[in-house]
């Protein structure tokens, strides 16, 4: 129990010494052609308070004052003035929670917050504020910023911003008294440490019972009841709740934005980000202005960014940071980059890809394009469509295109709008096209005793022969129809008549060739002697 005791009131000591050391005192940068008198006549609240100024401060001859003397001066005396805080600009959900209030309300331009508010950003919204003195925070979305003390200290010509704030949960951006006014001084307070700044521009993460300080320029001190450490520029720090923050770590370098595309005309497409070694992952962000105000992603990903459909045409910005072990995220790597893949390519009906046609008349089809007014269809031998057979532009969603030579075509389609702007080409389709089967040529058919055998000059490259004999030339009576591998067939000999004969070719594709001209021939008798008795019988019936 003793020692709980002695570790509770080490701990308020601890506190203390942080609490004292950042916000009781002021320090008062002495200027050239400072008196006395305009000390203690401009800057404290009454300048009889000056004696015991000199005495806390060490100084027996206030005459011997010199420019860049720092005098340590109690806040309770020194003259000040409340200050607010400017809204320039919302994006999203952004709510203000105004003093001593209950109900949150929508956070506007131009609003001006004090003392006691609190600013809470929803799911992709961020908020720019400005300070007074034009420092600028940018709250990221999901995040609660809360001012506890905006003021200004000071009188006449020497005028230096005091502020306090806390950050309950999320991130934020500062940049810091970009003036470099001297004696302003910057507090900012998480659940697990307090930061102290007097210029600089540096980046704070607040999660759960940790917080993470990234620092971008000058010098952010970082200390909690465990422990302080100074933080220079290119230089991190985490601090968890009940442990003293880690020592500075160096900021990993700026990624190699090299490989990302000025132009994305495709939509999804993945892009490479695996360019720093010692990053555990990378914290992208995409936004329509250069300040990175309105973000409209923002993602951690390990090795592969998908850039999808919700980005409409327009300019954007990329924004990318390592993420080390620790979570500290690194320097900055921007490309700026235009995304032009409106309107759409229209998705391909037939042929489709690797599809096998024939020469002759090829129809082509693909869906339509809502808000599309015509479409533009291109014919090649080539991926690149270096030379082009085929360029039009249709209004309807067919083509039929005349292909007389076999061989490998690839073809392609883009949208256009009725302003005229055309969208990027789809993917090439590759199709082959085979010659058409070539015509068996027939041989005489021929009677061999009780069979007729019917031959044609056989054709590389086909898989069979179809073969139809009939009485007719409309091939409505078939006597034979079937299908051989060989250039041949011997059929049962039919019945003494004229009869007539066709054949085809059929590829490996089971593409089936025109038939051949009908050849007509006869069947000729076995015997004549069944008619010579007929033809007796028949006269001598008559008599």
């Amino acid at each position: 129990m003793a020692k709980r005791i002695h570790r509770f009131l080490v701990t308020l000591f601890l506190c203390g010494l942080v609490s004292v050391g950042y916000t009781q005192d002021w320090l008062y940068t002495v200027q050239p052609g400072d008196t006395v008198w305009d000390i203690s006549h401009t800057q404290l609240k009454d300048w009889r308070y000056w004696d015991d100024i000199l005495k806390r401060n060490n100084i027996r001859n206030a005459a011997t004052l010199r420019p860049g003397t720092k005098i340590s001066i109690p806040l309770y005396v020194v003259r000040e003035e409340a200050s607010e805080v400017r809204v320039e600009k919302v994006v999203g959900k952004v709510e203000v929670m105004f003093r001593n209030k209950s109900e949150k309300l929508p956070l506007k331009p131009g609003i001006s917050l004090g003392a006691g508010d609190r600013v809470i950003t929803g799911e992709s919204s961020t908020a720019l504020l400005i300070l007074e003195d034009q420092s600028s925070i940018l709250l990221r979305e999901s995040s609660e910023l809360e001012f506890t003390r905006l003021k200004t200290l000071g009188g006449g010509n020497h005028r230096s911003m005091n502020a306090q704030l806390r950050v309950n949960q999320g991130r934020m951006n500062m940049d810091a008294n970009p003036a470099h006014v001297p004696d302003s001084s910057y507090e900012i307070f998480t659940v697990s440490a307090n930061s102290a700044v007097r210029g600089t521009g540096f980046r704070i993460g607040v999660e759960k019972d940790s917080s993470r300080t990234e620092v971008l320029e000058g010098l952010v001190s970082v200390g909690n009841a465990f422990g302080k450490v100074d933080v220079p520029r290119n230089f991190g720090t985490v601090a968890q709740k009940d442990s003293p923050p880690i020592e500075p770590v160096e900021l990993l370098p700026a990624p190699d934005l090299e490989t990302f595309p000025a132009l994305i005309r495709y939509l999804p497409t993945v892009v490479s980000s695996n360019s720093i070694r010692q990053a555990r992952s990378y914290r992208v962000q995409i936004a329509r202005d250069q300040e990175f105000l309105e973000i409209m992603l923002d993602r951690t990903v390990k090795e592969r960014l998908m850039v999808d459909q919700r980005l409409e045409d327009g300019d954007y910005f990329l924004r990318v940071r390592g993420v080390d072990a620790n979570g500290l995220e690194g320097n900055d790597a921007v490309k700026a980059f235009r995304v032009e893949a409106r309107p759409e390519a229209p998705m391909v009906r037939s042929p489709l890809p690797e599809h096998v046609l024939h020469a002759g008349t090829v129809d082509f089809s693909w869906a339509e394009v809502e808000g599309v007014d015509s479409y533009v269809f291109e014919l090649a031998h080539d991926d690149g469509f270096t030379q082009p057979l085929q360029r039009e532009s249709l209004g309807d969603t067919h083509a039929t295109v005349d292909i007389s030579d076999a061989g490998e075509y690839v073809y392609r389609l883009s949208s256009v709008t009725a302003e005229g702007r055309q969208g990027p080409p789809g993917k090439p389709v590759k199709i082959r096209v085979l010659p058409v089967p070539a015509v068996p040529e027939p041989k005489p058919p021929a009677v061999d005793g009780d069979k007729l055998r019917l031959a044609w000059q056989a054709v590389d490259g086909v898989a069979n022969y179809q073969v139809q004999l009939a009485t007719d030339t409309e091939f409505q009576e078939l006597v034979v129809d079937e299908k051989t591998v060989e250039p041949g067939i011997a059929i049962p000999r039919p019945v003494s008549g004229y009869y007539y004969f066709r054949l085809r070719s059929i590829d490996m594709e089971g593409y089936e060739g025109g038939f051949s001209t009908p050849q007509r021939f006869e069947v000729k008798p076995a015997s004549y002697l069944p008619m010579i008795l007929f033809g007796i019988a028949s006269v001598l019936l008559l008599f």
